[in-house]
C-alpha cells in the first residue's frame, strides 16, 4: 500500500470513528463540566447522624457479644454500630455481607415487619415536609451502587418537597437522600459520564466492557485525529493565501485547527479515562493487606454500653489488633480503646501499638500530616480530614497508610503499585496535581477552560459528521 492510500485510511478511519463516537465523547466533556460542580447524590455521616435521635442508656439491655450471639452467624462482625434510628435502640451489625439489625432492649432479632412504617417520616426527615408516597425497593438509578448490596432491599419514601429517602429495611437506617435537584443534575452529569443506566449497570461485566471499548475506541479517535491533523499542518511552506490548513469550509478548518489546539488535551483525558477502569491490570490501585482484615472480636464486649450524655451512635471498630469505641453526636466524636478512657483522638502511641502488633512488616516512620500530601488530599466532592496518621511500612511494595484518630480507621492505603493511578487517572483525568490541590479555584478554571476547548472541537466533530451523514441538498439556480 502506498503512503498515500495509507493516508486515505487513515483519513476515512478517523472520519467515520468520528460518526459513530463524535456525539459521545462530546457528551462525556459536557457531563464532565457538571460533575466538577455537582457530586452524584449521597448521605454524608453529618447529615445521618443530623437524622438519629440521643441515645438512652436506659433502653439498654443487651451487650455488643450478646447482640451478636443472638444472630447466630459464622465468623466475626465487620462493623457493628448501637443508634435509635427507627425509634428503637439496636445494633446494626455487618457480616455475611449483609446488615441485621438486633433490638438493644431485648436481644431479639428485627425483621422489617418489625419496623414501624409510621416512623420512616420522622425517622428520616428532621423538618417539616410530609410523606407524599412510600415504595419498596430494590434498586433503583441511585441506589445500583455496590456500597447499597447488604442494605437492600429499602423504602424509598417520597416528600412533599420533591426529595427522596432511602430507607434501609434490614438495619432501619437512612442510608440515602436526594433532592429533585440532585437527580436532575445527575442525569445531566454522572449518570451519562459513566453510562450509568440501571439495567446496564447491573449487569457489571457487560457494562465494564461497554466504556471500556468504547473509551479506547474513542482514544484510537483522538489520536488519529491529532496525528493527521500534524501531517497537514503547514508552518513555513504554507497552503495558497498564506493558510497554514488545507481546509477551506469554515467547519473544516475549525475542527483543524481546534485539533491541534485542544487535541493532546482530549487525548490524554481518553486515555486515563480509559485507564480508570484498570484494563489489563493497568493503574489498578493497591489492594488491602490480609492482615488489616476489619473483622471484630466481640468475646470481651460482655457489658451493657454506657453512652456519653450527648451520644447519637456508638461504634465498635478494629485498629490492628485493638478494639476501639467511637460516641458519636451531632458535632463532636470520642474515641476509646475499649479498656481506656474516651479521649477526643487516638494519640500517635496508640496507634503505633495497636497496628504494630497486626503488621507483618515493620513500621519505619509514622507521623502526623496536618495537610495534604501528593496522596492524601481533599477535592470538593471528597473531603479529608486532617490530622490524619501517616504510617510508613518496610515492606517490598513500599505500603504507607493513613490512619484517622478520631476514628481508627484506616482511610487510605497507597504504596508502589498505585503510582499509576495517582498519575495517570487523577492527575490527568482530574487535574488532581499539587499545584491544583493548593489552589482549587485555580484548577476549576483550568478544567473548565480545557473542557471548553474539547467541547468546541467535538462540536465542530459533530458538525461535520452530520454533514456527512445529511448532505445539505444542492441550491437550485435553474431559472423556473
Amino acid at each position: 500500500m502506498t503512503k498515500g492510500k495509507r493516508l486515505r485510511s487513515l483519513h476515512l478511519a478517523h472520519r467515520w470513528l468520528g460518526v459513530v463516537l463524535g456525539l459521545l465523547v462530546l457528551l462525556w466533556l459536557l457531563s464532565g463540566l457538571v460533575m466538577l460542580f455537582v457530586a452524584r447524590p449521597q448521605l454524608d455521616e453529618r447529615e445521618r447522624l443530623a437524622t438519629l435521635p440521643a441515645l438512652s442508656a436506659d433502653s439498654l439491655r443487651v451487650s455488643p457479644a450478646k447482640a451478636w450471639e443472638a444472630l447466630d452467624l459464622p465468623g466475626a462482625p465487620q462493623i457493628i454500630r448501637l443508634n435509635a434510628a427507627h425509634g428503637r435502640a439496636a445494633y446494626r451489625i455487618l457480616a455475611d455481607g449483609r446488615w441485621w439489625a438486633v433490638d438493644a432492649g431485648s436481644g431479639k432479632v428485627l425483621t422489617p415487619q418489625d419496623l414501624d412504617p409510621s416512623l420512616l417520616g420522622a425517622l428520616a426527615d428532621p423538618g417539616m415536609a410530609k410523606i407524599a408516597g412510600r415504595t419498596t425497593v430494590h434498586l433503583d438509578q441511585w441506589t445500583v451502587y455496590r456500597k447499597f448490596d447488604p442494605l437492600r432491599p429499602f423504602w424509598r419514601v417520597e416528600l412533599d418537597d420533591h426529595r427522596h429517602l432511602y430507607i434501609s429495611t434490614r438495619s432501619g437506617e437512612l442510608a440515602l437522600d436526594t433532592t429533585s435537584e440532585e437527580r436532575t443534575w445527575n442525569w445531566l452529569g454522572s449518570v451519562v459520564h459513566w453510562i450509568y443506566i440501571t439495567p446496564l449497570r447491573q449487569n457489571t461485566p457487560l457494562w465494564r466492557n461497554i466504556v471500556l471499548w468504547s473509551s479506547l475506541a474513542a482514544l484510537v479517535l483522538a489520536a488519529l485525529g491529532l496525528w493527521l491533523g500534524v501531517q497537514r499542518l503547514r508552518v513555513r511552506q504554507r497552503y495558497s493565501g498564506g493558510r497554514i490548513t488545507p481546509y477551506r469550509t469554515a467547519w473544516k478548518r475549525w475542527h483543524h485547527l481546534l485539533g491541534l489546539s485542544g487535541g493532546v488535551i482530549l487525548l490524554t483525558w481518553l486515555l486515563s479515562g480509559w485507564l480508570s477502569l484498570a484494563p489489563f491490570g493497568l493503574a489498578a490501585g493497591p489492594e488491602r493487606p490480609a492482615e488489616l482484615g476489619s473483622d471484630i472480636p466481640l468475646a470481651t464486649q460482655t457489658a451493657v454500653p454506657t453512652p456519653l450524655p450527648e451520644s447519637r451512635e456508638l461504634e465498635w471498630a478494629r485498629i490492628g489488633t485493638r478494639l476501639v469505641r467511637i460516641d458519636k453526636s451531632s458535632a463532636t466524636t470520642r474515641i476509646s480503646l475499649t479498656d481506656q478512657p474516651h479521649r477526643p483522638a487516638l494519640t500517635l502511641d496508640q496507634i503505633e501499638k495497636a497496628l504494630g502488633d497486626a503488621l507483618r512488616a515493620p513500621i519505619t516512620r509514622i507521623e502526623w500530616l496536618d495537610s495534604p500530601d501528593t496522596r492524601y488530599f481533599p477535592l470538593r466532592h471528597q473531603p479529608r480530614a486532617f490530622p490524619v496518621a501517616r504510617v510508613a511500612l518496610d515492606d517490598p511494595n513500599q505500603t504507607v497508610l493513613y490512619v484517622s484518630p478520631q476514628t481508627g480507621r484506616i482511610e487510605q492505603i497507597s504504596n508502589r503499585h498505585d503510582q499509576a493511578h495517582r498519575w495517570l487517572y487523577q492527575g490527568l483525568h482530574r487535574l488532581d496535581l499539587p499545584i491544583f490541590v493548593r489552589h482549587p479555584l485555580l484548577r476549576d478554571v483550568v478544567i473548565i477552560a480545557l473542557l471548553l476547548l474539547g467541547i468546541a472541537l467535538t462540536c465542530s466533530g459533530c458538525a461535520l459528521a452530520w454533514r456527512r451523514l445529511f448532505p445539505p441538498s444542492p441550491i437550485d439556480l435553474t431559472p423556473s
